[in-house]
């Protein structure tokens, strides 16, 4: 940082610097605003920044080259982010960080403390004594909290009710994990999460989609592992990298030149790392498999989408997206009531994914589905293991998978969606599929990483004629948003029909 005074006629000069800061009647900016301080004449224009001394440090022996530059560039930050890929080794490499750093506490996901971080910690780092501090009484949070450990490792919610403990609990290191939890500055959580910038010396950030949304969302993440990068006015930031949509004053956009600016910033403070560019996997390879729908069911789906045509300018999107899920439902051979009985009907969908399997023969798989009743019934029909919210061994199921003594695995995206490796399974087969592209790619993840030496196979099953096979997988191929693309595809059809016949 280069610290100086400012004389009063001077301030409008450096309102543009990002990262300044008024301390002690002194100002505090970045290193790199130097040439602009110059330019102004607040400092010698022969003035020079020391060159900045970097340590190196060895780092364990199985760790992936990129994955030992990053701890090493990460080390040499007081925080960094770190966004890569998954199926890329984020927890290993998180992990690395913590033994060279001392006490560390990571948040992340309930789902994943057992089954990625404590799993990882005790295959590879069996030095490191590591503890979950999840737990359904205070007494054992707290207990848990003040282990003598090295690595505390809790959920959001734990962390919200012990944030007041921690601070009194001389942690070195702060590890969030999915950082896109705090991607909304606004929130509670990314209040909770930025009050520690202070109070814990090191800190990090982990995600493989720390922007799903907009690049609005870097902010409050980068702020907390470096606030002096941007800046403490996230309105400022926003006003430098992005443009108000003046006939949507609620929308901002970026030019290209906007983002090449945002991100050759944001290279100084964290490492974005594509799984293309720095692991050789197996190749991926998808097969469609389609299905004739019944009687039945065929009544269902026309039925639906006469009255979607009928009725789809007079509603919301949320109304829309109900009659889709119905949809889905119906291509499953189902339908949930209003009185939440289910009703059954015939599908040859059964039958595909019947001789899907038998043509697998005895490797393992994944038939990902949307519904608890496909999970429960598939599951018990094909003798396989089905994975719900409401299923207790959650944690024993999927080491029994890891480990291959489970052949058949039902279970819903998002009860696997992050941080679970699956590298002895190679095939991935979706019963239904999710309307999200996130969900869709997280869930190819789960096989498709770092320790994988075959080709991963994904089988779609879909129902001939319909938008499942012209509309909702096209669409997560292009990875737009499902539901937005057909309201407003579908609507506009009614609207230029109703337009003709008039």
């Amino acid at each position: 940082m280069i610290e100086i005074e400012v004389p009063v006629e001077k301030i409008p000069y450096i309102r543009t610097i990002e990262g300044r800061r008024f301390r002690d009647g002194h100002w505090f900016f970045p290193d790199s605003s130097a040439k602009i301080l110059k330019q102004v004449g607040l400092i010698d224009s022969q003035f020079e920044i020391p060159e900045k001394q970097t340590s190196k440090y060895e780092t364990s022996k199985f760790l992936r080259k990129y994955q030992a530059d990053i701890v090493n560039e990460a080390l040499n930050h007081e925080g960094y982010g770190i966004f890569m890929d998954t199926g890329t080794g984020k927890t290993i490499t998180a992990l690395e960080i913590a033994k060279h750093i001392g006490k560390t506490l990571v948040l992340c996901p309930l789902s994943v403390i057992e089954t990625a971080w404590i799993d990882d910690c005790r295959k590879f780092y069996p030095e490191i004594k590591i503890i979950n501090c999840w737990g359904n009484s205070q007494s054992k949070r707290i207990e848990a909290l003040h282990a003598k450990v090295d690595v505390y490792v809790m959920n959001y919610d734990t962390y919200k009710i012990l944030k007041n403990e921690i601070r009194k609990s001389d942690f070195q290191c702060m590890i969030v994990d999915e950082s896109s939890v705090m991607k909304n500055m606004k929130s509670q959580i990314t209040t909770d999460i930025l009050s520690m910038i202070d109070v814990i010396p090191r800190r990090y950030v982990l995600s493989g989609t720390p922007n799903p949304n907009s690049n609005l969302e870097l902010y409050p993440q980068m702020k907390f592992v470096l606030p002096d990068l941007f800046g403490n006015s996230y309105y400022g930031w926003q006003a430098t990298y992005f443009h108000q949509d003046m006939a949507n004053p609620h929308v901002w956009y970026q030019t290209q030149d906007d983002k090449d600016r945002l991100f050759a910033r944001l290279s100084e403070g964290a490492v974005f790392l594509k799984k293309e560019d720095c692991v050789d996997l197996p190749p991926k390879v998808f097969e469609i498999k389609q299905f004739e729908m019944g009687k039945e069911q065929s009544l269902y789906y026309d039925n639906i989408m006469q009255d979607i045509k009928d009725n789809i300018n007079q509603w919301s999107k949320f109304e829309f997206t109900a009659k889709l899920m119905k949809i889905r439902e119906v291509f499953s051979g189902f339908v949930i009531n209003k009185d939440a009985t289910i009703s059954t009907f015939k599908t040859n969908k059964e039958d595909l994914l019947k001789q899907t399997l038998e043509e697998i023969g005895d490797k393992q798989v994944i038939v990902w589905c949307q519904f608890t009743h496909e999970i429960e019934s598939l599951s018990e029909k094909f003798k396989g293991v089905g994975l719900t919210s409401k299923t207790k061994n959650r944690d024993e199921i999927i080491r029994e998978f890891k480990e291959g003594n489970i052949r058949l695995l039902f279970a819903h995206p998002k009860l696997l969606g992050k941080g679970v490796t699956f590298t002895k399974c190679t095939y991935n087969i979706y019963y239904s599929l999710s309307f999200s592209y996130e969900e869709y790619r997280q869930s190819q993840d789960r096989i498709h990483r770092i320790g994988q030496e075959n080709k991963c196979t994904y089988i779609i099953l879909q129902a001939k004629h319909t938008i499942d096979e012209t509309k909702i997988y096209k669409c997560l191929e292009r990875k737009e948003n499902i539901v937005d693309e057909l309201y407003l595809e579908m609507g506009l059809k009614v609207k230029e029909k109703e337009k003709n016949n008039g």
